[in-house]
């Protein structure tokens, strides 16, 4: 599951959700911000989904406010609600630290419902599942640290079409467009892992969910 605050979000990490497809794993794909009403509502939703046939995704709208969401107790339960819903057994999302205040309180709000969703004095609808393991994706702007990185460089095209499916957040093409910036990341992590492209994570360490590897490998 992929957990993004706006309608591009998700497919920032494309080049990861590919390679999960193509391995026989289902993608969720949530999207937490876009509120029924807006005038561009209609717009984002229809470009999130042609970009979910390409993917082979599905496809959550929340449909909170843009560019207002709280990571207070409601949206929380709606999170735990999603998480037991789908069960999975891993969600990604954005850093706790972020350049966008929808993205930080998305982050804190599935932090909270990955913790509460096992659990069955936490009542707010749905059956508890087992605590997915958690991820921090890649941030733009802002310092972000990865202990995992993912090689797209087969996935590359697939995810640079994704993203320019979201024709309304690229008004003007150019050289710092969402598309172009996100290509000139991907070289960089690529660079940092010896690989063409890559896509950066970092893992979320909890009790009982710690990596285990062999020492110094």
């Amino acid at each position: 599951m992929m957990v993004g605050a706006h309608h591009d979000d998700n497919e920032l990490m494309a080049g990861t959700i590919a390679r999960q497809v193509a391995d026989g794993w289902r993608v969720i794909s949530v999207v937490a911000t876009g509120a029924q009403g807006s005038d561009d509502s209609p717009v984002r939703e229809a470009e999130s989904l042609a970009a979910a046939k390409l993917l082979q995704i599905e496809c959550v709208f929340l449909r909170y406010p843009d560019d207002g969401f709280n990571d207070d107790e409601p949206a929380c339960q709606t999170m735990v609600r999603t998480i037991r819903e789908y069960s999975p057994d891993m969600v990604i999302t954005h850093p706790p630290a972020d350049y966008h205040n929808d993205h930080m309180a998305v982050s804190h709000c599935v932090l909270l419902a990955t913790k509460r969703c096992g659990g069955r004095t936490y009542d707010c609808g749905g059956e508890p599942c087992a605590p997915p393991r958690l991820y921090y994706s890649d941030a733009w702007f802002v310092p972000f640290e990865p202990d995992v990185y993912v090689p797209v460089g087969d996935q590359l095209q697939l995810k640079k079409q994704a993203l320019e499916y979201h024709q309304s957040q690229l008004p003007e093409r150019g050289d710092d467009d969402m598309v172009a910036m996100e290509m000139v990341r991907a070289r960089y992590r690529g660079i940092e892992a010896a690989v063409g492209y890559a896509e950066a994570f970092r893992f979320v360490p909890r009790l009982g969910q710690r990596r285990v590897a062999e020492l110094l490998t």
